[in-house]
């Protein structure tokens, strides 16, 4: 600020002092002069009133949704309304608060000169999974001479999300060979019409004979019927986002529960099971088991956005949503936390008829050797109980293949 009220003042003062001069020297190269500092004058204060009065400013991003480690374009353009000669713009677009200490706000240099649109593009590398908003963009600007100086910030508003990393898994499979409860029917050779019991949505692989033509008629896609003895493999993934469980000494803890989570809901998809997705963050979030892409997305939009912040225990929500899943669903448990609550609410959906199946997330640190007594008590618990327990120790991607028994 100081620097500009000098520069100002330099501007006014020159314009005196020429004027002071012509009117006691005279002559026609004392008013030459009077009458160029008037020019220069004029330029500056134009500069000064259509720095960004005539400016727009606009940011695109490349796409709005990357996988963890993937890079983001963003495409800064300053575009004015009028063509007037301007001396250097400083564009500095600031970062999101996650990536602040991370990376630098990027600063780029422009002159545009006597050019009415001027754009710049750079790139953020290696996003980790996350929501990103980027929000204020300061750009400052002056004349040719470095009289004239001033800063502006532009309210501009673009999000994206980064996906968490996953495994792709070659097999999964429970302790009786099957995914969950009921049996896959992949092809069937004969339907009881009289056993119909709804429409549903057609998905590929289904023959022609099980296509109700009478509901595709009516112009909202194909349908394909569903019949009472018709079995199809349904999953709920129930992650822990309580903010007790991950300890602040091991900040990768949550973000291995996710990865863990992503590979099975991929997995899921991949091999056209219904799946649906449950936590309770700042509020409740929960799908229902279903199979399509726009399903694929609202679930991992969840999980880039997830973060452990939650404050309602983890066995009151495994308590309250796990009841309220259909008989046959195969309830899927990430957490590092094997507590007397949990233990409890685990092995109190077993004995109700539900198929659990826990995914137990160990940290680096060992801990003491009581707490590592009464982990293993605690699993061996739950495996007479007849949930299947199985460990994530490592972060490395490539030994997650060992979830699906490979």
């Amino acid at each position: 600020m100081r620097q500009q009220r000098l520069g100002k003042a330099k501007v006014i003062g020159l314009v005196l002092i020429t004027y002071v001069f012509a009117k006691f020297q005279g002559g026609f190269a004392s008013w030459f002069l009077f009458y160029s500092s008037l020019v220069f004058f004029v330029y500056e204060l134009l500069v000064y009133f259509l720095m960004f009065s005539t400016l727009e400013v606009e940011r695109r991003l490349d796409r709005n949704r990357l996988q963890e480690g993937d890079e983001v374009i963003v495409t800064v353009r300053l575009r004015r309304k009028i063509w007037f000669p301007f001396g250097w713009n400083m564009v500095v677009d600031r970062l999101p608060d996650r990536l602040i200490g991370v990376y630098e706000p990027h600063r780029q240099l422009l002159f545009p000169w006597f050019r009415r649109e001027v754009e710049f593009r750079y790139a953020i590398p290696q996003l980790p999974r996350g929501h990103y908003k980027l929000a204020e963009c300061v750009i400052s600007g002056g004349d040719f001479f470095g009289f004239i100086e001033r800063q502006k910030v532009f309210r501009l508003s673009d999000e994206f999300l980064v996906y968490p990393s996953y495994q792709v898994l070659d097999r999964w499979a429970l302790g009786d060979g099957s995914l969950s409860g009921t049996i896959h029917v992949a092809n069937r050779y004969s339907d009881d019409v009289a056993a119909v019991r709804g429409v549903r949505e057609y998905t590929r692989g289904d023959r022609l004979s099980q296509i109700h033509w009478r509901a595709s008629a009516r112009g909202t896609g194909l349908k394909t019927k569903e019949f009472e003895h018709q079995a199809m493999n349904h999953t709920v993934c129930f992650l822990d986002v309580e903010k007790r469980s991950y300890p602040a000494q091991e900040p990768q803890l949550f973000e291995l529960a996710v990865r863990v989570t992503a590979s099975l809901i991929a997995f899921a998809n991949r091999n056209q099971y219904h799946y649906g997705f449950v936590c309770n963050q700042a509020e409740r979030i929960a799908f229902s088991p279903a199979l399509s892409h726009a399903h694929f997305l609202r679930v991992f939009d969840q999980l880039a956005r997830v973060m452990p912040e939650g404050a309602e225990p983890f066995s009151r929500v495994l308590g309250r949503e796990g009841l309220e899943q259909a008989n046959g669903v195969t309830l899927m448990v990430i957490t590092p936390r094997l507590d007397k609550e949990v233990v409890s609410k685990l092995i109190a959906l077993a004995q109700k008829g539900k198929r659990v199946q826990l995914f137990h997330i160990q940290g680096t640190s060992t801990g003491s050797p009581t707490a590592i007594a009464e982990q293993t008590r605690a699993l061996h618990l739950l495996a007479a109980n007849k949930v299947l327990c199985t460990p994530i120790q490592s972060e490395d991607c490539s030994e997650w293949k060992q979830l699906g028994g490979a």
